[in-house]
């Protein structure tokens, strides 16, 4: 508050040190640059539509768990989602193709990207041909990808291209999220955490089951809601029944 000075003046009190904030720049690197720029690219310039489902993992689990006894394996629930998009995309090939100024433009190989954290931000290695490589193959080469993007040693064309990735935050307890499109895919497929839920038994009591959201982002000029009910059913199918992945 204003309060008299000796002179008869109006002295006030100083609320600079109340008001003042301190910012500090960190130059942003090139990859952060080149990832903002084509963050606002998708954002501003496709038509970004959204499809939510809940699956059962129940069935996936114990597939996951049974291959890793066999094999001796640590095939992740990450390597059997981006199994699982591929085999999508092989049962809804209408969805596998992005669009151009003249023409939609059909990819004539199923490669599924993922997002891999790096120091420099996020990054998506391509797992090539993931429709016609064994769930080995496929954990393999992602688990490669993932170590070599973290020490930035991923060669320019292991993260160029694709036909459609998956945003996985389901190890960080995110129950749902929406995935910004990777240009020029038509679909992203965000995958949740693994949660307990109770359902009717049919006999008036409950019983428990594992489920999971995937929330696909889909281009509406490629992929309209009712090829996106397709791809979102498919998808289902193969998490709930994991045999139709290696059909």
């Amino acid at each position: 508050a204003p309060a008299a000075g000796g002179g008869g003046g109006i002295e006030r009190r100083n609320l600079h040190h109340k008001t003042h904030r301190t910012f500090v720049d960190t130059p942003a690197s090139q990859m952060r640059k080149i990832i903002a720029k084509r963050l606002m690219e998708s954002k501003n310039g496709l038509p970004h539509a959204y499809m939510c489902i809940e699956v059962e993992m129940d069935a996936l689990m114990a597939t996951r768990k049974a291959c890793n006894e066999a094999f001796g394996s640590k095939i992740s629930v990450n390597d059997l989602v981006i199994k699982a998009v591929a085999s999508t995309l092989k049962a809804v090939p209408e969805a596998n193709a992005f669009w151009t100024e003249d023409a939609i433009t059909f990819n004539s190989t199923i490669d599924v990207a993922f997002a891999a954290a790096t120091p420099g931000g996020l990054i998506t290695p391509v797992v090539r041909d993931a429709n016609t490589k064994s769930l080995l193959e496929v954990s393999a080469a992602a688990k490669d990808m993932a170590g070599r993007a973290r020490e930035n040693k991923l060669m320019p064309e292991e993260f160029a291209g694709g036909c459609s990735s998956v945003s996985n935050l389901g190890m960080f307890d995110i129950s749902q999220f929406v995935a910004v499109l990777n240009p020029p895919q038509s679909t992203i497929f965000a995958v949740g955490s693994t949660t307990a839920k109770a359902f009717p038994d049919g006999k008036g009591g409950v019983v428990a089951k594992h489920v999971m959201r995937m929330t696909l982002s889909h281009d509406a000029r490629v992929i309209d809601d009712a090829l996106a009910e397709k791809v979102c059913a498919a998808f289902r199918d193969r998490i709930e029944t994991p045999a139709l992945m290696f059909q």
